[in-house]
């Protein structure tokens, strides 16, 4: 199935200054967790405007938060040619409960998604290909969404609403897929006289994907990219079978240890800063508790991370078992070839079992134990 990147407000990249590895004495074998929060040259206090997507440890704030309670409004849309052939209900169980159960699991309870649909199908003004065309643009995404919005304004309170989401009829083949849209104050959303700056729409893809589709696109709501796109012998994505950010379809869609570490799912007390030779023990990222990363800084912007990934909860369909090391690269954009993404699964995509190492810029990972409750690595660096 061919996925087509989510709109976005485009980015500008500029060089960073690197910033080498320093090896310090055995006692200071760990430095704070914020020691190894990445920065971009995207992030707002640089270019004095806000992101719409970035891996940064400060998150872009026009997105929605990614703890709490967060609000959606859901609305169902048909169009002038085509008309909805299956009840709302059924079409809003594709995504719910599915999507609601994954991110409670994937935020450790810590984020609250609650849906609030309008089981009535919207007639929209004109022929389905006008919105699959709509979709491909900022403005025309927008206006999509806001006439379904003002269509029910007059019986739906979006008051304490903090997104949008507009399934259209997926027997409307002309809206192939369902992207998200990143709004600025400056063109939000209005709706009850406030503004919002984040909002879905489904496409037709929604019944391939399923209720996963939804915390894929949700995923860009609170900043994280695609991270499918690669252009690498073998590999259609940067971190499959990883992660639904790049395939939602995976073996393993649960979101990167890193990207729930900024998401603040994951607490700094489960992080470990290397900074010289060491051994760290990692318990598997879908178990709760527990030290879950170890993240070597290679310069202001980039990272090497290792996490543990197991055949449970949501990865249950992964087919080996193991410690996952990945490179995160904040300024990084879509697609590309080997370094080029904004994360990559080093190791050809495959996880490192007992006895295994892999090694990048004079840093190596070594499984030197690996079990049910979790592995211990040897992470060294060279001259």
């Amino acid at each position: 199935m061919t996925t087509v990147p989510v709109t976005t407000v485009p980015v500008t990249t500029v060089p960073v200054t690197t910033v080498p590895v320093t090896t310090t004495t055995l006692l200071d074998q760990f430095s704070p967790a914020s020691d190894c929060y990445l920065s971009s040259s995207s992030d707002a206090d640089m270019t004095g405007w806000e992101p719409a997507l970035s891996l940064s440890h400060q998150r872009p704030g026009h997105r929605l938060s990614s703890t709490g309670a967060i609000n959606v409004v859901v609305l169902f849309a048909e169009f002038k040619d085509v008309r909805a052939t299956a009840s709302t209900q059924s079409i809003f169980s594709i995504i719910s409960p599915g999507a609601e159960n994954f991110l409670d699991d994937q935020s450790n309870k810590r984020l609250k998604l609650s849906f609030a649909p309008h089981h009535k199908w919207l007639r929209l003004k004109d022929n389905a290909s006008k919105y699959g065309d709509a979709i491909k643009t900022y403005e025309g995404h927008h206006d999509f969404m806001q006439e379904a919005i003002e269509l029910a304004d007059f019986e739906v309170s979006f008051v304490g609403a903090d997104a949008v989401l507009v399934v259209a009829t997926p027997n409307a083949k002309e809206i192939g897929y369902g992207p998200t849209w990143m709004g600025l104050p400056s063109f939000p959303l209005i709706a009850d006289g406030q503004n919002m700056t984040n909002g879905i729409t489904s496409g037709a893809d929604l019944t391939y994907w399923g209720d996963l589709w939804y915390p894929h696109e949700f995923g860009h709501s609170l900043g994280l990219p695609d991270l499918y796109g690669a252009s690498i012998p073998g590999r259609n994505g940067f971190t499959r079978p990883y992660s639904l950010m790049d395939l939602i379809s995976s073996t393993a869609p649960g979101y990167m240890g890193y990207s729930r570490w900024i998401l603040r799912w994951l607490d700094d007390t489960q992080v470990s800063c290397v900074r010289t030779d060491t051994t760290v023990r990692l318990t598997p990222l879908a178990t709760p508790g527990g030290s879950k990363l170890a993240i070597v800084p290679l310069s202001s912007s980039s990272a090497l991370v290792v996490e543990v990934r197991r055949a449970i909860g949501y990865d249950s369909r992964l087919k080996n078992d193991g410690a996952v090391v990945y490179l995160v690269e904040t300024n990084n954009g879509f697609g590309g070839s080997y370094g080029d993404g904004p994360m990559e699964v080093l190791n050809g995509g495959d996880p490192l079992e007992q006895g295994d190492s892999v090694s990048h810029e004079r840093v190596s990972f070594e499984v030197l134990v690996s079990g049910q409750s979790g592995d211990s690595i040897r992470i060294t660096f060279g001259n």
